[in-house]
């Protein structure tokens, strides 16, 4: 089968690529060419830009088209409607943040959806991410009606995770002798690994199979606590956990990005996300890692990573280290 991958040369992308080479596919990637990241060997690349230069991909066949990359509705469509006579399936990568969770009630497939005030809107913000992912799931809909595959990923983790969410934590975990961690600790969380994520994704590619589909994990249910202390176990840890109260985090204006992938106590609502219901991607194949092997490899990506390389996510040493004192001596 000839797989043609929007993106992939980083991460999610990456992931996908190598387990579809892995699976015996013929694999092209279409991208801008200015990720620094290493060719991977036996793919095809063909270089573009997917907002107004797909001439690389004209009169070009494909069995499936995995998009990786798709933000906007506008230029998704570009490419789906060039697409559609020279390509059986669509699959879009999507994500949970589609869903309207304030509401309040659990999330599966069928739950409402988030909707912008402005549907012209580009900017791609915190505020516009999930509703510009709707619209783009929609035009995948309208352009390959019976032909397309929706996956809703939550956080991803795992090796080459650039986004360094779940990583801050590892580092933290297997480095400090104290951690600062939220006191809601107790929350519930889920979170994929990205080769869980590309097998299921190249799975329904070779089945062709359309749908739409959560993808988060772990295979148990699990708290953010309780990930923090199986960290501890991995590395022999004596970390000890300082938690930050609600006031204390008010107080000091901690934000949930120093914080990552976790949730403000006063934004219990935001809990759903972190409930998905999963069952029917189950039953279509998606399976789960043990949350160790996760954990484990992404520590040796994380000690690959330079000796300089400054973290995107979570809190500088210095302000941890601050806050933790502050707390300590009250």
């Amino acid at each position: 089968m000839h797989i043609l991958i929007l993106g992939g040369t980083q991460f999610v992308g990456k992931h996908i690529t190598e387990k579809a080479i892995a699976n015996g596919h013929e694999v092209t990637l279409f991208n801008r060419g200015k990720t620094k990241s290493e060719k991977i060997p036996n793919v095809t690349y063909l270089n573009g830009d997917r907002d107004g230069n797909l001439d690389a991909l004209k009169n070009k066949k494909f069995d499936v088209v995995i998009d990786v990359c798709g933000y906007t509705p506008r230029v998704v469509r570009q490419s789906a409607e060039l697409l559609n006579e020279n390509c059986d399936h669509y699959i879009f990568i999507s994500t949970i943040s589609v869903y309207d969770y304030k509401n309040g009630e659990k999330i599966d497939i069928d739950s409402p959806l988030v909707q912008l005030e402005d549907e012209t809107v580009e900017e791609i913000t915190a505020e516009t991410y999930g509703g510009l992912k709707v619209l783009c799931e929609d035009v995948i809909l309208d352009v390959y009606p019976e032909n397309s595959t929706i996956i809703r990923p939550g956080y991803i983790v795992g090796p080459d995770d650039h986004t360094d969410r779940f990583g801050y934590w590892i580092k933290r975990i297997s480095e400090s002798d104290k951690v600062l961690i939220p006191e809601n600790h107790d929350q519930p969380w889920q979170y994929i690994d990205t080769r869980d994520l590309a097998e299921f994704t190249i799975l329904l590619a070779e089945r062709k199979q359309s749908g739409i589909y959560n993808a988060v994990g772990p295979g148990e249910k699990v708290t953010v606590g309780s990930t923090f202390e199986l960290m501890k176990t991995i590395f022999n840890s004596d970390t000890q956990f300082v938690e930050a109260s609600e006031k204390f985090i008010e107080e000091n204006d901690i934000s949930v990005r120093e914080f990552p992938m976790t949730t403000s106590p006063k934004d219990t609502a935001h809990y759903n996300f972190m409930e998905i219901d999963i069952r029917p991607s189950v039953l279509a194949g998606l399976k789960h890692r043990p949350i160790e092997e996760t954990i484990k490899d992404s520590f040796v990506y994380i000690k690959s990573l330079p000796s300089d390389y400054e973290y995107t996510a979570g809190m500088k040493k210095e302000r941890e280290e601050e806050l933790i004192k502050k707390i300590i001596t009250e």
